[in-house]
């Protein structure tokens, strides 16, 4: 599907409908990249850390104490521990991406140089000589 942005300049056209598409791209991949990388966190040592705990801690409920190996018992400890694996998971993709904005916030404070303050710069300015045409006109 071609799209058509709004606008006069026909050079800009071409780059907006190329960032348009990676857009979209990104925006269909991102599911499968997060799923991806939330089934990878799921699998580190933190996630199954709190699986085990999880699972524990359902078995030891007072009305699973008699049978601790019963079907309902079990199926009961692995839900509680799939759900603690995917609650790690999300809450180990918070943390990961926030650490990745934050370092990307500070490559970017370091990469760029703050802008002088309005004050200094219109001070700079004024202190610039006109050159004869501009002189000439703000006389007249």
């Amino acid at each position: 599907m071609a799209v058509r942005p709004a606008g006069r300049n026909s050079r800009a056209r071409p780059a907006s409908v190329f960032a348009f598409n990676a857009l979209q791209d990104l925006q269909q991949a991102l599911p499968e990249y997060r799923s991806s990388a939330l089934g990878w966190l799921a699998s580190t040592e933190e996630a199954d850390a709190e699986a085990r705990r999880a699972y524990k801690t359902e078995q030891n409920r007072r009305w699973f104490r008699a049978h601790p190996n019963g079907a309902d018992a079990v199926a009961t400890a692995t839900k509680a521990a799939d759900a603690a694996r995917e609650r790690t998971a999300e809450y180990l993709l918070t943390v990961r991406l926030e650490q990745l904005r934050e370092r990307m916030a500070e490559r970017t404070e370091l990469s760029a140089p703050a802008p002088a303050p309005w004050s200094a710069r219109l001070t700079e300015l004024a202190a610039r000589p006109l050159d004869g045409e501009t002189a000439g006109a703000v006389i007249a």
